[in-house]
C-alpha cells in the first residue's frame, strides 16, 4: 500500500535495467515512492487506470504502444498523474510531440539521480499548484475551450520588436481557422503602425477606429460591416489608417471591442506592440492566453525577463504566458536550455528560422502556412496551432471584467504625448495591491 504523505512514481520501460537503475536512483530520496513497473505503453495506461501514481516516468520508445501515444491515452483518464517523458535521444522533435502529448518535462538518457529526483518533485509541486487554484490537475496542453461559453482571446506580444510576432500571429490565424475549422478573428492592436492588413495582402477603408463611436452600442451586425475577410476565412480587424489615431483608443475601449469579439468567435487573436501603455494593459488583462515571442538575443532574452516579473507583480497566472522561441535553429551561442535557465520558465513552442520563405511570403501578402505547407516553419506554426486548440480549459473570468480599482479611469480621455501616457499610477496600484495579496 504506497505510503500517502510521498509522492507515488510508476516507471515504464521497456528495458528491466532501466527499472533497477530509476529505482536504484529514486531509494534515498524518503520522499519518492516507486509503486509499479510497466513494461510496455499499454501496461502503463492499465497500472495508471488502477493506482492513480503522482508521477508516471515514461520512456518514449517502447513496443507496441508507444510513449507518445500511451501518454496521449493517460490525458483522457482524467486521473491526476504527471508525464515525465525520457529518451536516449534529444531532438527537438521528440520534445515538442511529448508536450503536445501531454508529458510536463522531458529527461534525455543518462541523467543523474539528483535530475531525476528534481524533475519528479517539480511536476508533482505543478500538480499540487493546480489543485490548489481548483484547476483541472491534469490538463495535458494549454488550450482553450470551444465557442459554447465565449472564444478566446490570445495575445501575441513582445516587449522587443522585430522578433517576427506579427509574422506568427498571421500565420498563426489562419493554421487554427484550417486545423480547427472555427471562427477565427485577427484584431490588429498596434494601434499606431499595424501590418497586418500588409502581410495578409487585405485593404479596407474600415478599421478598429471606426468601432470608437459605437461603443455602447455595438452588435455583431455592425462589427461585419467593418471586419475584413481573408481568402483563408479568417475576419480581420484592421489598424487606424494614421498613428495618431492611437490618441482616441482607451483601455475600455480596448476590453469593449474584444469583449464583443469574444461573442462571436472561437478564437480572437490580438497583434500588439511593446509597451505597458494601458491600451496595451487592456489586452494582456482581459486575455486567457499570452503568447511571449522572444529570440536567442541577449536584448530579447532580458526583455522577457522583465516582462515575466511584471507579469507575475500584476498577478497573472503562470499557466497564462506561454514562451514562443522564434528562429529557434539560429547559431549566435545560446542555446534554447541558456535561456530556459535564465527566465526559469519552460518554452511552450519553437517555430525554426527560414527567412527566404518568411520574407517572400510577406513581401506577397500569402501566409507561408498556405503556400508552404511542407516546410519546417509551417509544421512549427501548425503544431502551435494544434497546442492551442487541442482540449479546453477553464476560463478564469470574462472579458469584460476590470480586475483593478482603477478601471474607471480608462473611461478618461488621455493627454498628448508619450510622457503622460505612460500608465505607472495604475501599474503601481495594481503592482501594490497583488503584493499586498500574496
Amino acid at each position: 500500500m504506497p505510503n500517502s504523505d510521498k509522492i507515488t512514481v510508476l516507471i515504464a520501460d521497456d528495458i528491466l535495467d532501466t527499472h533497477e537503475n530509476l529505482k536504484k536512483l529514486l531509494y534515498f530520496e524518503r520522499d519518492l515512492e516507486v509503486i509499479g513497473s510497466a513494461m510496455d505503453g499499454q501496461q502503463a495506461v492499465d497500472l495508471v487506470k488502477q493506482f492513480h501514481p503522482d508521477v508516471v516516468l515514461m520512456d518514449i520508445n517502447m513496443p507496441g504502444l508507444d510513449g507518445i501515444t500511451a501518454t496521449e491515452r493517460i490525458q483522457t483518464l482524467g486521473v491526476p498523474s504527471q508525464i515525465i517523458m525520457m529518451s536516449v535521444q534529444g531532438e527537438t522533435d521528440y520534445l515538442r510531440r511529448s508536450m503536445l502529448a501531454g508529458a510536463r518535462e522531458f529527461l534525455i538518457k543518462p541523467f543523474s539521480g539528483e535530475e531525476l529526483a528534481d524533475s519528479v518533485r517539480r511536476v508533482n509541486k505543478l500538480r499540487g499548484d493546480r489543485v490548489a487554484r481548483g484547476a483541472d490537475p491534469h490538463p495535458g496542453p494549454p488550450s482553450f475551450q470551444p465557442h459554447g461559453s465565449g472564444g478566446r482571446v490570445i495575445t501575441v506580444f513582445s516587449p522587443k520588436g522585430g522578433v517576427g510576432r506579427t509574422t506568427i500571429i498571421c500565420n498563426l490565424a489562419v493554421a487554427l481557422r484550417e486545423w480547427t475549422a472555427k471562427r477565427v478573428a485577427v484584431v490588429d492592436c498596434n494601434l499606431q503602425f499595424g501590418d497586418v492588413g500588409i502581410l495578409l495582402n487585405i485593404q479596407s477603408s474600415k478599421t478598429i477606429a471606426d468601432l470608437l463611436k459605437h461603443l455602447d452600442h455595438m452588435d455583431s451586425e455592425l462589427l461585419d460591416t467593418i471586419m475584413v475577410s481573408h481568402s483563408s476565412g479568417v475576419r480581420v480587424l484592421l489598424a487606424p489608417p494614421r498613428p495618431e489615431m492611437a490618441d482616441l483608443f482607451t483601455g475600455e475601449a480596448i476590453k469593449t471591442i474584444l469583449g464583443k469579439l469574444q461573442e462571436n468567435y472561437d478564437y480572437v487573436l490580438v497583434d500588439t506592440w511593446p509597451s505597458f501603455q494601458d491600451t496595451m494593459l487592456a489586452a494582456l488583462d482581459v486575455s486567457d492566453h499570452i503568447l511571449v515571442v522572444l529570440t536567442l538575443e541577449l536584448p530579447a532574452i532580458k526583455n522577457v525577463k522583465l516582462f515575466l516579473e511584471v507579469a507575475d507583480a500584476l498577478g497573472y497566472p503562470r499557466d497564462k504566458t506561454l514562451l514562443v522561441l522564434n528562429r529557434a535553429n539560429s547559431t549566435g551561442g545560446i542555446s534554447v536550455s541558456d535561456v530556459e535557465a535564465s527566465l526559469k520558465r519552460s518554452i511552450a513552442a519553437s517555430i525554426v528560422s527560414d527567412g527566404r520563405l518568411v520574407t517572400y511570403a510577406l513581401n506577397q501578402g500569402i501566409p507561408f502556412v498556405l503556400t508552404s505547407r511542407n516546410s519546417p516553419v509551417s509544421k512549427c506554426v501548425v503544431d502551435l496551432a494544434k497546442l492551442l486548440g487541442s482540449q479546453t480549459v477553464q476560463r478564469s473570468r470574462p472579458v469584460s471584467q476590470p480586475i483593478s480599482q482603477q478601471a474607471e479611469a480608462d473611461h478618461k480621455p488621455q493627454a498628448s504625448g508619450w510622457t503622460n501616457r505612460l500608465p505607472f499610477g495604475r501599474a503601481k496600484h495594481r503592482l501594490s495591491a497583488s503584493a499586498a495579496n500574496r
